[in-house]
């Protein structure tokens, strides 16, 4: 996991660095950084922005999913998927967007516990050798712990132990250079001056932003306003981040947001407590950029509002659904018409033949015999035949 962060803190220390050679202020140099990194970052908010939009542009349909398939939970994640690869929305579409800040902030925490590699650019050989000579000169007993995080060269706090050392050890850290790496006494008062110099550098009105603020334990020390202001920062972020999102939501979706409800109180306490361990510059950095994510949650809520998206929706989709209602009524009375029309005509078509029948029977029954058809003669009983036609 250092490996990746190192990959990315990489480039950042670049853009620190110039950024610190342009204006030699570590406080300063902070906010341009901050400001820059979330310009790098914004195509990809603006990314995240245009997902939650599309997820609430198809939120009317997918909570009728939900309702139509609440029994069959596999069914309802069919169909949300159907839907989701029918409109071109990708479910995962506000992933990425996070995973890079959370790399990018984790990248500028490697750059601010190593201003000497990533920020001033010394050679790792000639940072060993200057920690090597603190570690020489310091109390075994009384500076133990000190001693074995500056030891190990995968820990983050052996440069900023070493700003602590490095004055009282400044003549015997630049014969050990000359010595052991074969340079010039000016190249190796340079080395040492520059860590020097960016170890006073990066405070401000005296406070060291190198310092972690619970390093000398709980007492509280100026270190503590960043801190606090780091945790202030996170929470209105977050209220100001949940009241657009509660804004594209429906009702019931607002009322059993309890978890949500619980994120949104426990990020900025995982936030605070997170900078009471960290160098004071990262909390600045984190003050900073949440302070940035503000703006750039205004500017683009202005831009692609889920709120607006959703209740334009819900318009259309009412509009569609009232319309195929009517459809439904015409097609219902048009059939209603056609099959009133083709009764009627069944039944005129009954009652004509009922009607030849009645004048069939009528006719039989007041005919003679002599006008009767034959076959019809035939069938007259004997007993009906008048005698006066027997006898003739």
């Amino acid at each position: 996991m250092n490996a990746i962060f190192s990959l990315f803190a990489g480039p950042l220390g670049v853009l620190m660095r110039w950024i610190y050679q342009l204006i030699p202020s570590y406080f300063v140099a902070l906010l341009i950084f901050t400001v820059l990194t979330r310009l790098i970052l914004f195509p990809l908010s603006i990314k995240n922005q245009k997902s939650q939009a599309d997820r609430a542009r198809l939120a009317p349909r997918l909570e009728r999913i939900q309702k139509k398939y609440a029994q069959d939970r596999q069914k309802a994640m069919m169909k949300q998927q159907e839907l989701y690869e029918k409109e071109g929305v990708k479910m995962t579409g506000g992933c990425l967007p996070m995973l890079v800040q959370m790399l990018v902030l984790f990248s500028v925490i490697a750059v601010i516990y190593k201003p000497v590699t990533y920020i001033q650019n010394v050679d790792s050989k000639y940072i060993d050798t200057c920690i090597e000579v603190a570690v020489d000169n310091m109390d075994a007993k009384t500076d133990k712990d000190k001693i074995s995080q500056m030891k190990n060269k995968q820990s983050y706090y052996r440069e900023l132990y070493l700003f602590d050392e490095i004055k009282d050890n400044r003549e015997e850290m630049i014969d050990a250079l000359v010595e052991k790496h074969e340079i010039s006494l000016g190249k190796a008062a340079d080395v040492v001056d520059g860590i020097d110099k960016i170890g006073d550098e990066f405070s401000i009105f005296g406070i060291s932003l190198l310092e972690v603020p619970t390093e000398y334990g709980i007492k509280p020390n100026w270190l503590w306003i960043i801190v606090l202001a780091s945790g202030l920062s996170a929470f209105f972020s977050g209220q100001l981040s949940m009241h657009y999102t509660k804004a594209a939501m429906s009702m019931e979706q607002q009322q059993a947001g309890g978890c949500n409800n619980a994120m949104m109180y426990m990020m900025p306490l995982m936030s605070l407590i997170f900078s009471f361990t960290v160098p004071a510059g990262v909390a600045v950095y984190w003050t900073f950029s949440n302070l940035l994510a503000m703006v750039q949650t205004v500017i683009l809520n202005a831009m692609w509002n889920p709120a607006k998206i959703r209740a334009q929706a819900e318009a259309e989709y009412a509009e569609r659904r009232r319309k195929r209602r009517e459809d439904k009524e015409r097609l219902k009375a048009a059939r209603l018409a056609e099959q009133a029309a083709w009764q009627e005509e069944e039944n005129k078509a009954r009652a004509r033949a009922k009607g030849d029948i009645t004048q069939k029977k009528a006719a039989a029954s007041t005919a003679t015999p002599a006008e009767l058809p034959q076959e019809t003669v035939d069938h007259i009983p004997e007993d009906t035949v008048d005698d006066t036609v027997e006898e003739e």
